[in-house]
């Protein structure tokens, strides 16, 4: 069992995860208080990864004040990603080779996406088209993050923010400077 509490103390996340064979279950909540840039909400997630640590479901429920939203996304045979919605609609996500799942707020999918790069064994660097999933909204789009790591950090750089974590030996975030720390 992980858990993580942001520096204002306003946002804490706390995930469990259960290997089943070749794959992991992982079942996990981000649940942040009201802030100047959004409402107060709750993020409950399930997430399906596979052998090669690369996720093939995810299933995603916010709750605010006003409303409650699911969705699931699942990637099939052929490696592309498909998203039911709450409509019942079901439409292809992302493009070929989108592998990856990273959901704001959410320092467990960060994880998961440096430990399938092995970033936390060996220095390195490579640039990632990601689904890129809003806590709030649960609007699905497409990113690309430029990934790297060096003998201390793991930096991540997306179209609006850039980040370094502190990840442990098994790839699992202990700290994002000035985000977030494992407690």
């Amino acid at each position: 069992m992980y858990t993580w509490i942001s520096e204002t103390g306003r946002v804490i996340e706390q995930v469990r995860i259960v290997p089943k064979g070749d794959f992991s279950r992982a079942h996990g909540r981000i649940v942040s208080a009201a802030h100047p840039e959004h409402q107060a909400f709750t993020l409950e997630y399930q997430v399906e990864l596979g052998s090669d640590l690369a996720p093939c479901r995810v299933q995603l429920t916010v709750s605010t004040e006003e409303y409650e939203r699911t969705i699931d996304l699942v990637r099939d045979d052929e490696g592309s990603w498909l998203l039911d919605d709450p409509s019942d609609t079901r439409s292809r996500v992302g493009g070929a080779g989108v592998v990856d799942v990273d959901v704001t707020y959410s320092v467990f999918f960060a994880s998961v996406i440096s430990r399938r790069l092995g970033l936390h064994s060996q220095p390195g660097s490579v640039e990632e088209r990601v689904l890129r999933v809003d806590s709030l909204t649960l609007d699905v789009s497409e990113d690309t993050v430029t990934f790297s790591s060096d003998d201390e950090k793991v930096h991540g750089i997306t179209s609006t923010a850039a980040t370094s974590a502190t990840v442990d030996s098994d790839g699992f975030i202990i700290d994002v400077t000035g985000l977030s720390r494992r407690v």
